[in-house]
């Protein structure tokens, strides 16, 4: 039920998430979730995520001020995303696909779209999410043998779907 790609390339996954969601929502399949978005920057590291269904651009970084090395997440801003994205699962119907733009750090330390995954798949739904190599074992642990790797190639995440719909 949960399909994953991971990509050495920084910003790969997030296109080409972003560009299968763009895809099954112009083929009329109903999509939940969320994906990276380019938006118009303020500040370095500034980033954006595209709420599904609707199209809703949120920031979810916070400017740190120059000359900072920390993370720019601001946890908030997520988890605020992620709250509107489970309101969203509490009405998807049987043919709906969630996408995800990644399990990072947050989900990694327990937190994020963490409980979107697991909500998603008491519901039966395919979740689809990049998982980067640094939290790779973090998600190993959580997905139990539940999760395939998926080629990162939109037809190897068709192809996903398909079975999945079978």
């Amino acid at each position: 039920m949960i399909g994953f790609i991971t990509c050495q390339t920084r910003g790969t996954a997030d296109r080409l998430l972003a560009d299968l969601a763009d895809r099954l929502v112009q083929a009329g399949r109903p999509v939940i979730g969320m994906v990276r978005a380019q938006a118009p920057q303020s500040f370095e590291c500034e980033m954006h995520l595209r709420l599904l269904p609707g199209g809703e651009i949120r920031a979810i970084s916070q400017d740190l001020g120059k000359g900072a090395s920390g993370c720019s997440l601001d946890a908030g801003a997520l988890e605020e995303v992620v709250a509107r994205v489970a309101a969203a699962l509490e009405r998807a119907g049987p043919e709906t696909v969630v996408v995800l733009n990644k399990f990072g750090k947050q989900e990694a330390a327990g937190r994020g779209c963490r409980e979107l995954i697991a909500q998603a798949m008491v519901s039966d739904l395919p979740v689809l999410l990049s998982v980067p190599p640094e939290t790779r074992a973090e998600f190993d642990a959580f997905a139990e043998g539940l999760a395939e790797e998926i080629v990162p190639d939109i037809q190897a995440l068709e192809a996903f779907l398909s079975r999945e719909a079978a």
